[in-house]
């Protein structure tokens, strides 16, 4: 079954079509910047005499599929109903496939692949996803065997530096469909699948919605900044105990948020995959937490900083607590008042909205992708009906 490729009318150019099946949020975003960037680096790597157009679908089809072979048959349905010549999904569901992170899955007869975005990490993750997909499209163009059928050709799907180096791999499949199949190193692959899917939690995307909270700290804070026994306590305390401080001002409020949203993941089943996945979950949804709290906490300490060294005059503040002062007592001053007012002020108030919160959780935006993709569903058995 070779490649099929369409003329075009006035060059008579082959075209490629290959379709970016993708979860909404920000594998949609990546899929966009890719469908824009990747024709040039296609036609270097492959072949310049075809012309490549990239379209981009948002599915949110892993919110029903878990499984990787699912997810690959529901793809490989796309693909045909839509007349590509190759289809990829991408996701940043994390998937495994016994105790490691499954990376790609590759059809390589039907020319549909699988690519989970947690398993690539979470820092260059768009060169490392550009990268991937040019090799596996590259990959997928090659010809058919003699006897007409296909096999994955000899391009490096996958991995991003040599394999020796690299904490992926490829490993043999007993799945009838899957051709070639790469997964992350017990170890280095499951810490780089961990990073991927806090980046995937987006912890930035938090402090807009912790807007109302930080409001509040920040009005706290100014109270504590200009009270004189405060002036006291921050100047005369050691920076190992106002850094625990800061550090249970940031646990108090991961707490509160995980608690008031009920963020926090249990084991669908007793067995040791689902403990497991639901342990990675409520890690990486920790981590997104305490990200984004810390990033808050960095920004009042900013603001309380420089309060403090306009308004507080230096004789003023050395007279209160009965020595010369200088920029690291001011420093103190705006670290125990931001720490506290976290705790004080912030952790009563409410939120912008809980979409933030939502992205910060991946059991909680996976539940809420199902409810979403069940409704559609009813809407188009509703529509068909009548």
């Amino acid at each position: 079954m070779g490649m099929r490729a369409t003329p075009d009318a006035d060059n008579e150019q082959p075209r490629v079509v290959v379709g970016l099946l993708v979860d909404p949020d920000a594998p949609a975003e990546l899929a966009e910047e890719l469908a824009e960037d990747l024709p040039e680096p296609l036609a270097e790597a492959v072949n310049r005499d075809i012309e490549w157009s990239l379209r981009v679908v948002r599915d949110p089809l892993t919110a029903t599929l878990q499984d990787s072979v699912a997810i690959l048959n529901a793809t490989r349905e796309h693909k045909l109903r839509e007349n590509w010549d190759i289809a990829v999904c991408l996701t940043d569901l994390p998937l495994r496939t016994g105790r490691r992170p499954l990376v790609v899955d590759v059809d390589a007869e039907d020319r549909v692949a699988l690519v989970s975005l947690p398993a690539l990490g979470g820092i260059f993750l768009r060169r490392r996803l550009r990268r991937s997909v040019v090799r596996l499209l590259k990959d997928l163009m090659l010809t058919t065997t003699g006897d007409g059928s296909t096999r994955p050709g000899q391009g490096a799907i996958g991995p991003i530096v040599p394999e020796r180096t690299a904490p992926v791999k490829r490993v043999a499949t007993d799945e009838e469909i899957v051709d070639l199949r790469i997964v992350g190193s017990p170890a280095r692959g499951r810490l780089r699948l961990l990073l991927g899917m806090v980046r995937a939690n987006g912890p930035w995307r938090l402090v807009p919605a912790l807007a109302k909270a930080l409001a509040a700290a920040l009005a706290t804070s100014a109270i504590a900044v200009m009270n004189g026994a405060v002036w006291n306590v921050a100047t005369g305390i050691r920076v190992e105990r106002l850094a625990v401080i800061s550090l249970f001002s940031v646990a108090a409020m991961v707490t509160w948020l995980i608690v008031h949203r009920r963020l926090w993941e249990r084991p669908e089943t007793p067995s040791p995959e689902d403990r497991e996945k639901a342990a990675l979950y409520n890690l990486s949804t920790v981590l997104t937490l305490s990200l984004g709290v810390l990033c808050g906490l960095v920004g009042l300490y900013v603001v309380d900083f420089a309060v403090s060294l306009f308004l507080i005059d230096g004789g003023v503040l050395a007279k209160q607590v009965g020595r010369s002062v200088g920029l690291g007592d001011y420093a103190r001053l705006a670290s125990l008042a931001s720490a506290a007012a976290i705790v004080g002020g912030a952790l009563g108030s409410e939120f912008e909205s809980d979409e933030a919160v939502r992205r910060a959780a991946y059991g909680k935006r996976e539940r809420q992708r199902r409810e979403q993709a069940e409704r559609e569903r009813q809407e188009a058995d509703t529509a068909q009906s009548g």
